[in-house]
Formats: structure tokens, sequence, C-alpha cells
């Protein structure tokens, strides 16, 4: 009998969403999506093996980037190898020592936001924010970047598409406080605000250890959502806001790349997987749960590519989750990475998905259209805010700080160079793979020891 009530509740719970799809409502229910797990057509993931790690090996020296131009002016498409947009020899890309990613993208900070005292307190290769950086206030009050101490902000300015644009205003990075003023219940002041190394110890080691990108951008003037989707499709596959709509399953993906070549990923999250950026729940192929991913860590079994998200306003630093909380997150997977017996196989790129509209004084440059033809392909060429972006690994370059601008993209094509994977669109096609954060020609760099 309880097995009866719990396949008709589970029946009775399908029926509900198929109706609610075909009457439409999907638009203003965000967290149902209207194509089944089976549909993505990625089912084998829970059974793929993941390839064995080759005996690694250094002194592999990559040549001088002489594409750069080209890709500037966006002459790559859809489709186009590394080899052949990166200048890297034929094969190098599977010969690298890395064989495993961590992408831990997590929520709505700026650069100057989470780490604007950075140059000053253990990164002074980082550009400061200007002295004579401001925004106006609702009076006309010029508001100027001040040390946030409190790490658990309760206001949220929105962050979708019209709201960034606002805030970005073409260019001037002068319209976050009226933004935040407008939408929220505050004289929006609060995101001028930033944090020391005071407040964020730990993530000021990581920028200030590890390899640090000072010019990475989310994709797009948006928010969650869309910026997300162009990590895994290249493109923004018809999404705009958050919330609105979900890619279509069809749609040429990272993940589906990645097995069709014969490699692995997981997508993992105690909340939604991927961030809720696809509409999936716990029950589709390739989600697991944060548990698994430590387990998988300490036991030398992860897959190819990990997605690691974390619990929504929680441990995330989505506002008004505590960044002290999201803080000691990270450091749990930096310590169990760093005890992992793939430590020496692995990268963990860590990041956010856009800035969610707290400021930032670096004006976003443009990207290449995606153009992958899909409909909705994003027709802005102009990148989002400016956030963090560090590197962690063995093979990256300690204390490095890189000043090439690129997006997310670019962790795309991170990830295509390391498995040998075509471009899903002439963005990630143009993008420069983060390669100058990484030293492949020496030994592996030994593990540095947080205070």
């Amino acid at each position: 009998m309880k097995s009866n009530k719990k396949s008709n509740k589970k029946s009775n719970k399908n029926n509900n969403r198929r109706w609610i799809c075909l009457l439409g409502l999907s638009l203003t229910l965000p967290l149902i999506s209207c194509e089944s797990p089976t549909a993505w057509g990625f089912k084998g993931i829970d059974t793929l093996p993941t390839p064995p790690d080759p005996q690694y090996s250094f002194a592999h020296v990559l040549p001088a980037d002489t594409f750069g131009s080209q890709r500037e002016n966006c002459e790559f498409k859809k489709g186009a190898t590394t080899e052949a947009t990166l200048a890297i020899p034929t094969g190098l890309g599977l010969d690298l020592p890395i064989r495993h990613v961590i992408v831990l993208m997590k929520e709505n900070r700026s650069f100057d936001h989470l780490l604007g005292r950075l140059n000053e307190q253990g990164q002074p290769k980082t550009e400061p924010i200007p002295d004579t950086y401001f925004n106006l206030d609702k009076k006309g009050h010029a508001v100027y970047p001040f040390h946030q101490t409190n790490t658990a902000l309760f206001s949220d300015p929105n962050h979708q598409s019209a709201s960034i644009a606002a805030a970005v205003n073409g260019g001037k990075m002068d319209g976050f406080v009226l933004n935040a003023a407008n939408t929220t219940l505050s004289d929006g002041h609060f995101v001028m605000g930033n944090y020391e190394k005071t407040d964020l110890p730990f993530y000021y080691w990581l920028a200030s250890t590890y390899a640090l990108s000072d010019r990475h951008f989310a994709p797009v003037q948006g928010g969650t959502f869309a910026n997300r989707d162009f990590m895994l499709f290249g493109t923004n596959a018809g999404v705009i806001d958050t919330g609105t709509s979900y890619p279509s399953a069809k749609t040429d993906s990272l993940l589906r790349s990645l097995m069709t070549h014969g490699f692995t990923w997981g997508a993992y999250s105690d909340g939604s997987p991927l961030s809720g950026s696809l509409g999936w729940t716990k029950t589709y192929p390739g989600t697991h749960s944060f548990g698994d991913f430590i387990k998988a860590l300490d036991a030398g079994t992860l897959p190819s590519v990990s997605f690691v998200d974390g619990l929504e306003i929680v441990n995330d630093d989505h506002p008004p989750a505590s960044l002290e909380t999201g803080e000691k997150w990270v450091k749990k997977i930096y310590d169990h990475a760093t005890k992992s017996p793939q430590w020496d196989s692995l990268a963990i790129i860590w990041t956010y998905d856009e800035g969610g509209a707290f400021a930032d004084h670096v004006v976003p440059p443009k990207g290449c259209l995606p153009e992958s033809g899909v409909p909705g392909d994003w027709k802005d060429p102009n990148f989002g805010q400016r956030v963090p972006l560090v590197a962690i690994s063995p093979w990256a370059k300690q204390g490095y700080v890189s000043h090439v601008a690129h997006d997310h993209t670019a962790i795309t094509r991170f990830i295509e160079t390391l498995f040998g994977l075509p471009a899903l669109t002439s963005r990630d096609a143009n993008s420069d793979a983060l390669m100058d954060l990484f030293d492949f020609e020496s030994p592996p760099s030994s593990t540095p020891n947080y205070p």
C-alpha cells in the first residue's frame, strides 16, 4: 500500500508538471523545466568510465600565441579546434598533466566588491580602485568605495539585464548606487562597499597565492542563468533573464561534447544542480550531492570535469548569504583537494557567475558574438561586470596576475583544450583558454600552507 501511494504521488507530480508546461505556465514558475531528464541524452553519464590518469610529465612548452589578433577580430567559428585557434600543437592538450577540472562558480560578487583592497593587502600586481571613482546617489551626493564590515548583507540589488545595463551605464560604471536604490529598500550606498583581508582572509590568500585574473568578466550584462549558460553552451542558448526560460535540451553543450569524446562530468550540489540554470532537479543524470563530491575527492575518483555549486543563500555567496560561511565551504574543498590522490592532476577554477550589480570600476570590453545558430543568441558584444577568477592547481603560476581580458567561455575553452574538444560557438572559439595562468614546463609547485 505504501509503495502504491508513493507511486501515485510521483505520477500526480509528473501530471502536474505536464499540465504546467502544456499551458505555458513555466515562464511564471521558473523552477519548472518542461524537458524530461531523458531529453538531454545524458543517461549514459552515470556509467561512462572516466579515463585513467596517465603518468604525468612536464617540460611541455606552450608555443607563443600567434593567433591573438585573429581571436580579437572574431575570425574563428563554431567547430574550430584549439590547435587552430591557440597555436597549440596537435594533441598537446591531451598530454598536459591536468586531467581533472573543478569549476567552482559562486554567485553575484564583483571584483572590487569582494577583493577591492587586494592591491594593498596581498597582491600589488592587481589594479587598485582609483581614488577618483564614485557613484552619485538619488540626492546627487558622491558615494565613494568604503570598507564594508558586514559579510552578510540583507539587501540584494536587482542584477538582471536591464539593471546591469543601467549600472554599467555604457561604460561609465556610475549607475550601481542608483540601481540598488531603485531595487532595494535602501539608499543603495551598500553596493560601493568592499571587503578587506581581515574580513575574508582565505579568499584573499587564494587570490594572492595562486594565479589570479584581474580582467575576467561575466559573459553578458545579465543574471545567473545567461552567464552560466555561456560557459556550458558557448552562448546564452536563448536565455535572457534568470527564471524566464531554459535552454533546449537539443543545444550543443560542453557536457555533450565531453561525453562524445569519452570524458566524464558531474554536477555536484546540495541545492539546485548547476545553480538552477538548466532547470534540472537532483533526479537528472550526472547530478550528485556535495557529499558525493567530497567522497570522490578523497578517493581519487573525480570525473574529468566537476561543476560544484553551493547551497542557495547558504554557502554560495549570493546575498544575503554570509561570505564567511561561503569562505569556509571553499576552504573545505581546498583542504580535501590538496590531500586528494588526484591533486597533481587537478585544477580548480574559482570564480563568480556575475557581479550581482555590486560596483566595479573596470569598463567591460567587447567579446565575439556567439553565432551558434541557436535561436536567441545574445546580440550584445559587451561583456558583463568584472568578477574574480583564480586558478588553483600545482600547475598554476603562484603569485601570478593575468591582465588578459576574457569571460567564462575561456573556462569552456580551457576544458576544450585539455580534452581535445571543438568550439561550441564563435565565442569560445575566440577565447584564450586561460593558458597564461599555468606553467607546464616545470615540475608541479609544492602546495603552499595557509597560515
